[in-house]
């Protein structure tokens, strides 16, 4: 009881979690499932937590499933750094610890009964990939539900399992920057293939990727007639303490990602916010 009434009131005391299973998503990437110990993660799409690895450190991933299962936590991790290669030979069974869920997620009611687009490029995908499975969950919720999920290799795809689930439900379209001569899919960038979606008045987008394409999404989003109050970017920092007390995530305009973020309102920062 006193260790539980510590981590209640101590933000910093990491929570034990157990991982379950590992699944190579790409050569460089991997994602991990992980089984909470006696406790639940009340998290909403959007957040993120931060794990602790015993003896290497900790960094902040968005959570990559199911709101509906507060038990577990999948967590896909693209092998940057020492931290990150570390966690890719972790193996079923192997514990870590847990801060969070921390963050300003995505405004559901505000989403909902609209027509929903949703645009990721690279493992941009990972943090928002709990949104998408909210909307395919809870699909009578919303209107016509986009996905436009873009790469540069065949190679980089991640969730191409539940891709294919997901089409059931929405429409998702994948496009290659650099595609094969085999490849049937949509070719160059998810930029090149707004013209061809159903964005009506009235859509709300979400989108995820790194800084420079983000940017460029948001910018055509709004040509293409979305206000900028409409259009939520996730943004990546690197993020330490998750509380808003480092300042290690600080960007233009005084905010905070781990606090006022990582889903803000284009109307609410900088384009130099998202571009840095």
């Amino acid at each position: 009881m006193i260790q539980e009434s510590l981590e209640k009131m101590n933000p910093y005391i990491p929570k034990p979690a157990t991982v379950i299973a590992v699944k190579n998503e790409s050569l460089e990437t991997k994602t991990l499932r992980l089984e909470l110990y006696n406790w639940r993660t009340d998290f909403v799409p959007g957040q993120f937590v931060q794990l602790l690895l015993p003896g290497v450190g900790e960094a902040p991933f968005c959570i990559a499933s199911s709101q509906s299962d507060q038990k577990h936590i999948d967590l896909t991790i693209i092998r940057r750094g020492i931290l990150t290669t570390s966690v890719h030979y972790l193996r079923p069974g192997d514990a870590v610890g847990i801060r969070g869920p921390f963050g300003k997620p995505f405004p559901l009611e505000a989403l909902e009964d609209r027509d929903l687009l949703i645009i990721a490029t690279g493992i941009g995908i990972a943090a928002l990939k709990s949104l998408i499975i909210y909307a395919v969950e809870n699909r009578k919720r919303f209107n016509n539900v986009m996905l436009l999920y873009g790469a540069r290799f065949i190679e980089d795809l991640v969730y191409r399992d539940e891709l294919k689930q997901w089409e059931k439900s929405i429409d998702a379209s994948i496009t290659l920057s650099k595609a094969p001569p085999e490849w049937q899919g949509l070719r160059g960038r998810v930029t090149d293939h707004l013209g061809a979606l159903n964005i009506g008045k009235g859509t709300v987008a979400a989108v995820c990727g790194s800084p420079t394409v983000m940017s460029s999404i948001a910018d055509a989003l709004v040509v293409h007639g979305i206000s900028t109050s409409d259009i939520y970017v996730s943004l990546e920092r690197h993020m330490k303490c998750g509380i808003g007390k480092c300042a290690r995530c600080l960007i233009p305009g005084g905010k905070h990602v781990c606090t006022d973020g990582p889903v803000f309102r284009l109307s609410e920062i900088s384009a130099g916010a998202i571009g840095e």
